[in-house]
């Protein structure tokens, strides 16, 4: 006799999810292991505490009916064609009790076990049915009462892994999957709050409302069949959605935004801050990139998300202007609804009232008490943004940082340290490199996400790559049928953007507006010749005709406003407009909404303005002639005579500049430029010396000899 020890038995594979079935070396089990009592007992004792059980208690359940020499008979019996299958090492005797062995062993269901609860989306992958899917054993009713309790069981723990499966892909920008994860969980678990609000939040993120409130309705319609009612989350939820409320004006008012595409793992990591803020708060994300890389869109898209969860926002977008301004930003931020959001009736009256000085009109019935300094607005801020919190979630924003007052950023970035626990969400957008940047800001990214500063996370956008930038010009390109011209395009798209997204789209955009361009695009290059080859048309080019596209469908009166807009700064000033164009002031504000529909001008919340420079640049270039766009400077810097803020004055020193006459052109801008160096504006200083030296005449020594003067009393 040999001392051999006997052979493993072939691995088995137990499907317990969906229809069952078995796998013996890693092929279909065959059709004597699948009968049904034979594979109950594989599937009874593989889940079964340390995979055993005593033969009286196998024989009770699945041979109840039968006496029992003749159910241990049958059990037996069963055993022999398992083994001869399976092998004689697979199922062990040990006294009284069956022993079905783990080696080679592989059960979805204990997979699932053992990942579910420190890997739940893992575990959710597993799970491609009910428990025991449509199996059952005839005269069985123990087996089948245990595969019941189980199923249930399952049922319960899958729905919950399937959502947060589906939280985890809706946290990296996947709608699709989180869409069919919910609907998994809703399979399993009908009533299931979280899944049903899963499908909701994950249809309104893809944009498809109408789909975000039919799953609404069609899960009232379970609950209301068992005589149950949404609970008032989900019910907040739909009306959030039906109302559009969570969408930023901007977002319902221009064209579709095109699908995210390329940086998915900053977005990744930016949506999912947005849930960690949600759930245990407060974070920071501090988002840097090129212009055009998309740093706004993911600012907006990060709000969006968190007001879909029922948040309160605000958004600050600042201007260069507004740099030298102190406080500016944070004014812009308490000028939104946060002062009048339930739960600022708590804020702390000392606190109250420091804010009240930096904005008044925020604060109408509070005495003002102005900050002894930045920490005492900083603690004036953690009151009011807890004192929200205590009722929903808060959003802020800051857009374009690199243009915001210092003062604003430290004293944000101070408050953020005083908020442990309070779900607050603060995004803050700034270019990659900017020449310059207040120190505040620089501080602030310094201490994101570093032990000590302020919790959350910095992210940096990229340009897209070749692959990502023919996945964006593939969906957005539906009049470009051939699939050679698609591919020619996006690689012709690509080597004249760098790969930019505002690039990209303004790109697409025009060309689907203008198919007088679309030959011009799709001729280079040719086939056999390299892609260095000169191009056709440039992106100004085309991005200019993007542009004029846009203007082209106004009406005049849309165009009068417009006209007069792009001879100012980029943030528009509406009492200005009426003044140069004899325009009734509500009629001005009419106007300026259909500017926004048309996707020209942006409203931040505060202010309109251009939604980008080149917008202005072109309709001042090339949709005013020279004599009107010389009689509009004349007339705004008339209007503007009577006012002594420092912009207004910066502006009108710049107008004078280029219509003259020169010597009063100059003294305005040196006033100016004195005003501002005041007021501790080296920014707006700057402006004003550069339309000085604009106006100065050339044999004007003195004049020469007074910009000397200034310009070294700019600081530097």
């Amino acid at each position: 006799m040999s001392d051999l020890p006997p052979p493993p038995p072939p691995t088995l594979e137990l499907q317990c999810f969906g229809v069952p079935c078995a796998r013996l070396n890693g092929s279909p089990a065959p059709a004597e292991l699948l009968r049904r009592k034979h594979l109950a007992l594989l599937v009874y004792l593989a889940l079964s505490p340390n995979r055993q059980r005593t033969r009286s208690h196998l024989v009770g359940l699945l041979w109840p009916e039968t006496g029992e020499a003749q159910a241990r008979h049958s059990l037996n019996e069963a055993i022999r064609r398992l083994r001869t299958h399976a092998g004689d090492a697979r199922l062990a005797s040990a006294g009284d009790a069956i022993v079905l062995r783990d080696e080679g062993l592989q059960v979805d269901a204990l997979r699932f076990d053992a990942l579910v609860e420190q890997h739940p989306a893992e575990a959710a992958r597993l799970v491609l049915g009910d428990f025991l899917e449509g199996f059952t054993v005839d005269g069985a009713a123990a087996f089948e009462e245990w595969a019941a309790l189980e199923r249930e069981r399952y049922r319960t723990r899958a729905a919950a892994a399937l959502v947060t499966m589906g939280e985890e892909a809706l946290a990296n920008g996947r709608e699709s999957i989180a869409t069919e994860s919910a609907r998994r969980a809703l399979a399993l678990q009908p009533y299931a709050e979280p899944a049903a609000q899963l499908l909701m939040r994950a249809r309104a993120l893809a944009g498809d409302t109408s789909g975000a409130l039919a799953a609404f309705h069609e899960f009232a319609a379970r609950l209301a069949e068992i005589g149950e009612q949404p609970g008032r989350e989900v019910a907040a939820l739909a009306e959030r959605i039906r109302g559009q409320s969570w969408r930023r004006s901007t977002r319902l008012q221009t064209e579709d935004e095109p699908a995210l595409v390329g940086q998915q793992r900053a977005h990744g990591e930016a949506f999912t801050l947005v849930a960690d803020a949600l759930q245990r708060g407060p974070r920071a994300l501090f988002i840097t990139g090129d212009p055009g890389v998309g740093k706004t869109r993911l600012v907006t898209e990060c709000l969006e998300r968190f007001a879909l969860a029922g948040a309160v926002t605000a958004v600050a977008t600042p201007l260069e202007s507004d740099r030298d301004a102190p406080w500016s930003t944070l004014r812009t931020l308490l000028r939104t609804r946060l002062p009048r959001s339930p739960g600022s009736a708590a804020i702390d009256p000392g606190a109250r009232a420091v804010l009240a000085a930096l904005s008044p009109e925020a604060f109408p019935d509070s005495a003002a008490r102005p900050p002894a300094d930045h920490a005492e607005v900083a603690a004036a801020l953690a009151s009011l943004f807890r004192g929200l919190a205590g009722e929903q979630p808060v959003a802020l924003a800051v857009d374009e940082a690199h243009c915001a007052d210092g003062a604003s950023i430290e004293a944000l970035s101070g408050a953020m340290m005083q908020l442990a626990g309070v779900p607050l969400l603060l995004v803050v957008s700034a270019r990659g490199t900017y020449q310059e940047t207040a120190r505040a800001l620089i501080r602030f990214q310094g201490t994101v996400g570093r032990a000590g500063g302020v919790p959350g996370q910095a992210v940096h956008l990229e340009p897209l790559s070749a692959a990502e930038t023919q996945e964006l010009v593939l969906a957005n390109s539906a009049w470009c049928v051939s699939e050679g011209d698609r591919d020619r395009l996006a690689r012709r798209i690509f080597f004249e953007t760098s790969g930019n997204p505002f690039l990209i789209v303004t790109m697409l955009r025009g060309l689907a507006k203008a198919s007088v361009l679309r030959a011009d695009a799709l001729a280079w290059p040719r086939p056999g010749v390299t892609i260095e080859e000169p191009l056709p048309m440039s992106v100004p080019s085309l991005a200019r005709q993007a542009v004029l596209a846009r203007v082209a469908e106004l009406d005049a009166a849309s165009l009068q406003l417009l006209r007069a807009a792009s001879i100012g700064a980029l943030a528009v000033d509406p009492d200005l407009l009426a003044g140069v164009t004899g325009l009734m002031p509500g009629r001005v504000a009419e106007l300026l909404t259909v500017l926004e529909r048309h996707g020209l001008l942006v409203f931040d919340g505060e202010r309109y303005r251009f939604a980008a420079p080149l917008i202005a640049e072109v309709v001042r270039g090339e949709r005013l002639l020279p004599g009107e766009r010389r009689a509009l400077r004349a007339r705004a810097a008339a209007a503007l005579a009577a006012r002594q803020d420092l912009e207004s004055r910066l502006l009108r020193a710049e107008l004078l500049a280029r219509i003259g006459p020169a010597g009063v052109a100059f003294a305005e801008a040196v006033a100016a430029a004195q005003a501002a160096l005041a007021e501790s504006a080296p920014r707006a200083a700057r402006r004003a010396l550069a339309a000085a030296e604009r106006a100065l005449e050339p044999a004007d020594d003195a004049g020469r000899r007074t910009l000397a003067e200034l310009r070294a009393r700019v600081p530097t």
